[in-house]
């Protein structure tokens, strides 16, 4: 099966595929099929958002207890480092959870993880998120952090979402971009809602992005929480909540934008599949 629309193409032969068609030769973006990870082969970089590590203390708080997170979530990208044989990862922000504090399991875990994936890749980097104040105490020197405007890494402009990015990062024919944490809800026939953490892939406002931006490349690939204990942001609903400068001030194309679930299936357009989504008050 194969689309197209503008420069960019999107394949399911045999997993989801991105490309952008920059200058002579595209770059490719690979989601790992059933993984909120996205790969970048140029070379092999895998780009990872909202770890949220800690985020089970905030639970705990409030009432509950579970397990934590942390272990389950470093075999997962173990595994997908052995398996596509990644060179470098980047956290693309939220890699810690409690603000302004920090909590014993995140000072405790965060230093384990990275040493553990130091050893299994080549490089390491960090877009700082904002959750993410103070997370240089417990940072490795393997670890290079870089601004929050966001980096331009292995020729990808990519930032976390919380602030305006830099025009570098704009400059890149895709950026690779998380913060909102995107779903898509489904509401049957009784108003009973279910969730899926999804992929997002959309063009820019031309009119509107150039006011900022100039030099602004094509569009973005909005990245899901690889914490599966977070929250999505529904981005399908009638009115959206959607959260970060560049998309509360409407530079993102959203109707336009398509929807894609970990598994490779395509939604379509996102104004194909809104729907209304009732909230407590």
């Amino acid at each position: 099966m194969l689309l197209s629309k503008c420069a960019c193409e999107i394949t399911f032969s045999p997993g989801m595929v991105f490309y952008h068609a920059a200058h002579s030769s595209p770059m490719e973006f690979t989601p790992v099929h059933g993984e909120p990870a996205l790969l970048v082969r140029d070379p092999s970089t895998l780009v990872l958002a909202e770890l949220h590590i800690g985020i089970e203390f905030e639970i705990f708080n409030a009432g509950a207890r579970i397990p934590g997170k942390t272990g389950e979530m470093r075999d997962r990208i173990l595994k997908i480092v052995e398996e596509n044989g990644v060179e470098s990862i980047v956290f693309l922000g939220d890699l810690k959870h409690n603000v302004p504090a920090t909590s014993f399991t995140e000072a405790s875990e965060i230093p384990l993880l990275i040493d553990v994936l130091s050893d299994a890749v080549g490089e390491l980097h960090l877009i700082p998120g904002n959750h993410d104040g103070g997370i240089e105490r417990y940072l490795s020197e393997d670890v290079t952090i870089h601004s929050s405007k966001g980096a331009v890494i292995k020729g990808v402009g990519m930032w976390h979402g919380h602030t305006w990015p830099s025009e570098e990062v704009m400059a890149s024919e895709t950026v690779i971009v998380a913060h909102n944490h995107p779903g898509v809800v489904f509401v049957d026939g009784v108003g009973a809602r279910t969730t899926e953490r999804c992929w997002l892939r959309g063009k820019w406002k031309r009119d509107v992005v150039m006011e900022r931006y100039p030099d602004a490349g094509s569009g973005f690939i909005m990245v899901p929480a690889f914490n599966d204990l977070c929250g999505s942001s529904y981005i399908n609903e009638e009115e959206p909540r959607l959260i970060g400068t560049v998309f509360r001030k409407g530079l993102a194309n959203m109707d336009d934008s398509e929807i894609f679930l970990l598994d490779g299936t395509n939604l379509g357009r996102v104004a194909d599949n809104r729907v209304a989504v009732q909230r407590s008050k």
